[in-house]
């Protein structure tokens, strides 16, 4: 979690059922996010539910639909995710010279070519060059705010930053399991 803060005014707020909505650009990836998010505060003690299983429709919900599935589901908070932005970052890193000594020891004689000290002396200097290259780094942030049912209020918000994931589930894994523990944290589940 790159960030969150609670709303002072729900200190000794504990939400028993959480409502979870994903937006997403399609209802495939809505329904997997919500399902990883509803998870992840089940698996910290919580108890949420995915919307899509109350209201399976891919376009935007209205806040009619939403208000009706909250309130005959028994939620008391909606918590709402969504995709901030996916960050890519590039580094260089120049390139390089530098001495890498490799000393050979030559018991015996001297002579012109490499024996006695030149022998030792001449391999002492010998080069590294490394070539300048690029460094990539993904970042992706996602903002997730909870609301209370009986208020509207916004309790609690906050931004996860997941960097370099190895793939969208990682992420989404990432992500998830960081905010269900810091709601837990927080003492905003039980």
């Amino acid at each position: 979690m790159s960030q969150s803060y609670r709303n002072p005014g729900y200190e000794q707020t504990v939400f028993k059922k959480l409502f979870v909505i994903g937006v997403a650009q399609d209802q495939e990836s809505r329904q997997v996010f919500e399902d990883a998010f509803a998870n992840a505060i089940n698996e910290q003690g919580g108890s949420a539910e995915a919307s899509w299983g109350h209201l399976p429709k891919t376009e935007q919900l209205t806040q009619d639909e939403v208000r009706s599935a909250v309130q005959a589901g028994g939620f008391d908070g909606v918590l709402i995710t969504r995709l901030l932005a996916v960050d890519k970052e590039q580094e260089y890193t120049p390139a390089s010279t530098y001495n890498n000594p490799r000393t050979r020891f030559y018991a015996g004689g001297g002579g012109l070519y490499g024996q006695g000290f030149y022998g030792f002396y001449g391999t002492t200097y010998a080069k590294v060059h490394e070539p300048g290259y690029f460094e990539t780094s993904t970042t992706i942030r996602v903002e997730t705010n909870l609301y209370s049912l009986a208020t509207g209020a916004l309790v609690w918000t906050g931004q996860s930053a997941t960097v370099d994931p190895t793939s969208i589930d990682d992420a989404r894994e990432s992500m998830t399991v960081a905010v269900a523990q810091k709601l837990k944290a927080e003492k905003l589940i039980p």
